[in-house]
């Protein structure tokens, strides 16, 4: 291996541009869960009960 290596000029941009394109690409999972229908139902299920039980005590 008397050759040396030697990467192009522009290899890190190359990269770099892959690189925040995947980490565009992704979404967290704290987005995906919030966002599911699911956990929105629940969510306003669970205001709707929490808003009753204490209205009850002012009744």
């Amino acid at each position: 291996m008397s050759e040396e290596y030697t990467p192009s000029p522009d290899f890190v941009a190359k990269v770099m541009v892959q690189v925040r394109a995947y980490e565009a690409s992704r979404i967290s999972f704290a987005e995906w869960f919030i966002g599911h229908p699911f956990m929105r139902y629940a969510l306003a299920g669970g205001g709707t009960l929490f808003g009753i039980f204490k209205s009850v005590a002012v009744f």
